[in-house]
């Protein structure tokens, strides 16, 4: 118990000047604002969410990365398939 206790004062000491230094650097950034004077389009688009709503941007963010990783591995699979390689057979040879 007490190893346990040691290796967690240990890892609390070394993170807690980069938590420290995180904290800082966030507030920083999130009083800064996008300049959308000059911005069209897609770039308005977000520019505008992430200025109005930081968390809704970060899960529009986070659902078209998922969105677009679904559709790069879809479409992975079928030039894979064009080109005559089985790729939904998963075979375990132990």
């Amino acid at each position: 118990m007490k190893r346990l206790a040691v290796i967690i004062s240990n890892f609390y000491l070394l993170t807690m000047p980069a938590l420290v230094w995180a904290a800082a650097e966030k507030a920083e950034a999130l009083e800064k604002k996008v300049n959308i004077a000059n911005l069209t389009g897609v770039n308005y688009f977000f520019a505008k969410w992430y200025n109005e709503n930081m968390w809704l941007y970060a899960l529009i963010v986070t659902v078209l990365m998922g969105v677009m990783g679904m559709l790069i591995a879809l479409v992975t699979d079928v030039i894979l398939k064009m080109i005559g390689m089985e790729v939904s057979k998963i075979e375990h040879h132990e």
